[in-house]
């Protein structure tokens, strides 16, 4: 995605990037300032401050930009691909794209925009690929348009079915993924076998096993929301082999469990660097993160997947059908499996924050939902509107001080 001819000239995108270095440079003086530092951290810190360029040389990989996490990851690798997830939460860069686009655009897409409106590298990506999620999602292009970006040269649609449980909705979507698989082997010149396709899957299935190492380890209070949640942030933006090893680095130096605090289950909108206002205002209220369902988060990898048929088109299949079952986003119309799974978690959390972005509509409906239903079954909520300015820490922490009172 180049820029557009009516683009903001190069003194003001100067001007905006240097404004959003500093702001991740406070992000990082903030995370190193940390009584909970450790040096481990640094390699998810130097992962989520790379440039799409620098990563694509780290990796020697050609990037595929990705709004979503629903496109199986294992077949992008096993062709050779990286499945770049376009995400972002600078508050900086969301302003800079706010003038062109709707007062109450999702603040995480107007930021991704923003990004790319003023990262000299991201015409990097040859090829988008674009899920029919949420509205805001499906008008990304024509958003970008607006922001002064080109459209992208190559876009992928990725049809999205909305049932999750009904057999024509798995069906389409069984068909859909084999038809990715078709598009990225005319793409690349190269044909995904059953074997490269299984080692693939092999990878993640062992950075899977790591990182549900470290979420037992949350269970357990020994790890602070925001540093989990970097961790996680991470996985996006480096190859799953390097990750799980920095990760099995990290779990052996926490070694003391923290007890001090509620225990609340985190759900909602997503949450990225370099925005973490909403997991420090937890931990500054007294609150400890010890489960959560985002899609940036515990969600970044859909757990095992198993498999009887170890052909192509029975792996293909077996990846399909887990990534649409594994995914509680609120897109779906049919969700009620995602209050089954933050209740079968009961016994590690005292009440649930739910987090919401303004303008994220689905979010938004689906905390009003999951409220009535957590009342139901006598379980304390709370539920947070806000996005990346600072202006309402004080009475976000006031609000989750009366919570924790509450529990």
């Amino acid at each position: 995605m180049s820029t557009h001819t009516n683009s903001p000239t190069m003194s003001r995108q100067d001007a905006v990037r240097k404004r959003a270095e500093r702001e991740h440079g406070a992000m990082l003086d903030e995370l190193r300032t940390r009584a909970d530092y450790l040096s481990e951290y640094e390699y998810f810190m130097e992962r989520l401050t790379e440039t799409p360029a620098q990563l694509a040389q780290r990796v020697a990989m050609t990037l595929v930009a990705s709004l979503c996490i629903q496109a199986p990851l294992e077949i992008f690798h096993a062709l050779g691909l990286f499945s770049y997830r376009i995400s972002c939460a600078s508050l900086v860069l969301g302003l800079a794209a706010a003038p062109a686009l709707p007062t109450l655009a999702c603040p995480l897409l107007r930021s991704c925009l923003g990004m790319l409106a003023n990262q000299p590298d991201s015409a990097i990506f040859q090829q988008w690929l674009i899920p029919t999620t949420c509205d805001w999602v499906v008008k990304f292009p024509e958003m970008a348009r607006l922001a002064g970006l080109a459209e992208p040269d190559d876009i992928y649609w990725l049809e999205l079915p909305h049932l999750k449980d009904a057999a024509a909705s798995q069906g389409r979507w069984g068909a859909e993924v084999k038809r990715l698989v078709r598009h990225l082997e005319k793409r690349t010149g190269r044909r995904l076998g059953a074997r490269s396709l299984e080692r693939s899957m092999e990878i993640y299935q062992d950075a899977w096993r790591v990182f549900t190492s470290l979420i037992e380890r949350r269970r357990e209070g020994a790890v602070p929301a925001v540093w989990f949640i970097l961790m996680a942030n991470a996985l996006y933006r480096d190859c799953p082999k390097g990750w799980a090893e920095a990760v099995e680095r990290v779990i052996p130096r926490l070694l003391t469990p923290n007890d001090r605090g509620k225990r609340v289950f985190l759900a909602g909108s997503p949450v990225f660097y370099p925005n973490y206002k909403i997991p420090s205002l937890l931990e500054e209220a007294g609150l400890r993160v010890t489960a959560d369902d985002l899609c940036s988060s515990e969600r970044i990898i859909p757990g095992a997947v198993h498999y009887r048929d170890p052909s192509l088109d029975g792996l293909v299949e077996a990846l399909a059908e887990r990534y649409h079952q594994g995914c509680l986003c609120p897109t779906f119309a049919d969700n009620e499996r995602r209050l089954g799974s933050i209740l079968s978690q009961r016994e590690s959390f005292d009440g649930v924050v739910f987090q919401v972005l303004k303008g994220c509509h689905p979010y938004d409906l689906e905390s009003f939902v999951l409220e009535k239903a957590m009342k139901e079954h006598g379980i304390r909520f709370i539920r947070i509107e806000t996005d990346y300015a600072a202006e309402d820490r004080q009475n976000i922490l006031t609000r989750l001080e009366a919570f924790r009172a509450s529990l």
